[in-house]
């Protein structure tokens, strides 16, 4: 059944109706919110005794097998329903009402589909329940960048990932900022993490917003922008299952693009400034702040000008969102807190493998050696990417603007000493307009779906799913360059669609 819409004048209807996306949406969000219950603890407390039968069953083996079969039959509907979304918007004319009508239906599906993951414990991640306990340890009048979650008490600190409970925080102000407000009026550690969710929803309507207008000055269609980035399987499951800051950095990164095209760069350094608030690595995002606030082929000087006075008011405004519990710039000292663990996805760690086991045949001490030296070498590196884009990228040009963003994030991620499936949202809808820019939209639905279905393995994978879904888009470009006669008639439509 084709997806195309019936009346062009009517796309809304018919996004609405194509195919039950919505029901197909919301049910399989259902159903992995109903099998994450099944695979993932609680805490003692009221929400736990009202859940008491799935309680019992996380603790049977064979509970935990049936409600990750669950969450695999949930996840499959998710991405069937978007893959069919994105398909939708794609027929939809491109006027200027039937993309606003459109976009409008986009963005009440993304709501739909996200309210079941709202009451869903932490999924693929324990990282919830680290906000929760770092929050609570915020709120108790302790330094969280000194002191552990694992000082709390033990009915807050229980879920936190054993790697996570012994070492300082390594997030900006903002979350912990939260947390602490959060534990100041509620106490069942559940409802607490639930109240976690509050900045991702905050993120992902600031994106709703942003995605749209880049969208039409990029002269690309907003309502298929919108679908590819915020109705993802991968956004819903990592944004709202797993609980994770990274889509408020996201939208608010995205919001600063918004106004550095308008013209408004001191504005746009704000919204950076708070984006570091959440992880300090966002600062970077001031380069294609500054360098899209600037005429065409501006001067070295008049650069390094605007990148002084952005770079000093985004940490002014990063310094500032830790006032209300005093945490002033305590943060600084935990930066190199998440390189306690080892992802193969990131570059740097990958190659230190074969040193760190080659030097460990001498001693534990010179294996970790090699491989902190080539962790401290790729952040060297992204360092020296990031200030050659901010003194060699071309200015007051969106889409060269768009390409920065996303080159610096990706420097900053992939040459981290760790990396997440889930760090990708800092990338997202610049990688998006992209790709619609270049025809690209295939591989955008391909990296989806595959992450969709590998992210119930991300947490065992410690972030090697993004390379997984890496080997699923390159084996799909692979056979769309193949010869199309050479593929089965099913084939060559779906490779159309």
């Amino acid at each position: 059944m084709s997806t195309a819409f019936p009346r062009a004048e009517r796309p809304a209807q018919a996004l609405t109706t194509s195919k039950g996306l919505t029901a197909r949406g919301v049910v399989g969000s259902a159903l992995a919110m109903l099998g994450g219950f099944m695979t993932n603890d609680l805490p003692p407390g009221p929400v736990r005794d009202v859940l008491a039968p799935l309680h019992w069953l996380y603790q049977q083996q064979l509970g935990r097998v049936a409600g990750w079969i669950i969450v695999a039959a949930g996840m499959l509907l998710l991405a069937w329903a978007w893959v069919d979304l994105v398909r939708a918007t794609r027929h939809t004319p491109r006027d200027g009402v039937a993309q606003r009508a459109a976009t409008a239906v986009v963005r009440r599906l993304t709501a739909l589909w996200a309210l079941p993951w709202l009451i869903a414990p932490p999924m693929f991640s324990h990282d919830g329940w680290s906000y929760l306990a770092q929050g609570a340890l915020t709120q108790s009048g302790r330094d969280p960048y000194v002191v552990s979650p694992g000082e709390m008490p033990e009915l807050l600190t229980s879920m936190v990932d054993p790697i996570w409970r012994y070492t300082p925080t390594p997030y900006g102000p903002l979350p912990l900022t939260w947390g602490a407000l959060c534990t100041e009026v509620v106490k069942e550690p559940t409802v607490l993490v639930w109240l976690q969710r509050v900045p991702i929803i905050i993120g992902l309507v600031l994106a709703a917003w942003a995605v749209p207008r880049l969208a039409r000055r990029l002269d690309v269609s907003p309502a298929l922008a919108s679908a590819l980035t915020l109705a993802s399987p991968l956004m819903l499951a990592h944004g709202f299952g797993g609980e994770h800051n990274d889509v408020l950095l996201m939208g608010l990164v995205t919001v600063a693009l918004v106004w550095a095209a308008a013209g408004r760069w001191v504005w746009a350094t704000v919204f950076v400034g708070i984006a570091a608030g959440v992880k300090f690595t966002a600062i970077v995002a001031v380069v294609p702040v500054v360098l899209l606030s600037l005429p065409v082929g501006v001067d070295l000087r008049r650069r390094f000008a605007r990148l002084a006075q952005a770079g000093l008011l985004g940490a002014l405004v990063t310094a500032l969102c830790g006032i209300p519990y005093g945490l002033g710039v305590g943060w600084i000292r935990a930066l190199s807190v998440p390189g306690v663990v080892v992802t193969p996805a990131s570059i740097p760690t990958a190659l230190g493998y074969l040193p760190r086991y080659f030097f460990g045949f001498i001693s534990d001490e010179a294996g970790d050696l090699a491989m902190s030296l080539i962790r401290g070498a790729g952040m060297g590196l992204a360092v020296i990417l990031v200030i050659w884009a901010a003194l060699r990228r071309p200015t007051g040009k969106l889409p060269s603007a768009m390409v920065t963003n996303a080159g610096v994030f990706a420097a900053v991620v992939l040459l981290a000493p760790v990396v997440h499936s889930w760090y990708a949202f800092t990338v997202l809808p610049c990688g998006v307009l992209l790709a619609m820019r270049t025809r690209r939209i295939h591989l955008v639905m391909t990296l989806g779906v595959a992450s969709a279905l590998t992210v119930m393995w991300d947490t065992t994978l410690a972030g090697a799913s993004l390379l997984v879904a890496a080997v699923v888009v390159a084996s799909h470009q692979f056979a769309l360059t193949r010869r199309r006669d050479d593929l089965p008639p099913r084939v060559r439509r779906w490779l159309s669609a």
